[in-house]
């Protein structure tokens, strides 16, 4: 996964046919871990069956919880200062793994745009690509004699595909 994600466990969890839900937590902005952390705590302490606890740094003021009851959720954030309450509705875990899991779709040759940084607007192919770190190497094509960069993925959009790829 390129994304970091944060997952506390709670109680071992058991094999299960069933689907798998969660119930989205609305907390305020950059409180995400506080409001997991506290979570945990009752969770543990009340032996309540919750068996996990995702917050996603994409996902900003949102804390999900699996379980597919959101009455046991709501008796668990009550009284935690920077809970807003639950969204309405269940998550599928498939649909959360969409948020996190993005695939990489860039290859050497390819024509990509810089979208951050210094080099924002300019152009340059890509001539190494580092997935463990996720970086690019690219070299500006408006430059005068090549000019390697290394940037982070998504620092670059793929703006042409190297000729006969798709």
């Amino acid at each position: 996964m390129s994304e970091n994600t944060t997952t506390v466990q709670t109680p071992e969890r058991k094999p299960e046919s069933k689907p798998c839900y969660f119930i989205a937590v609305r907390t305020v902005g950059g409180q995400e871990y506080n409001v997991a952390l506290i979570m945990k705590a009752r969770i543990e302490s009340k032996n309540i069956n919750i068996p996990a606890i995702v917050v996603l740094p994409r996902l900003k003021g949102l804390v999900f919880a699996e379980t597919p009851f959101p009455h046991i959720v709501q008796n668990v954030i009550a009284g935690i200062k920077h809970c807003k309450g639950i969204l309405r509705g269940k998550v599928l875990a498939d649909e959360l793994l969409k948020v996190v899991y993005k695939p990489i779709e860039i290859r050497v040759g390819d024509i990509v745009e810089i979208v951050s940084g210094p080099f924002r607007g300019s152009k340059g192919r890509v001539t190494d690509i580092d997935l463990e770190e996720d970086r690019v190497t690219i070299e500006i094509l408006d430059a005068a004699s090549p000019m390697p960069i290394t940037l982070r993925i998504k620092d670059v959009r793929v703006i042409e595909r190297k000729q006969g790829e798709q």
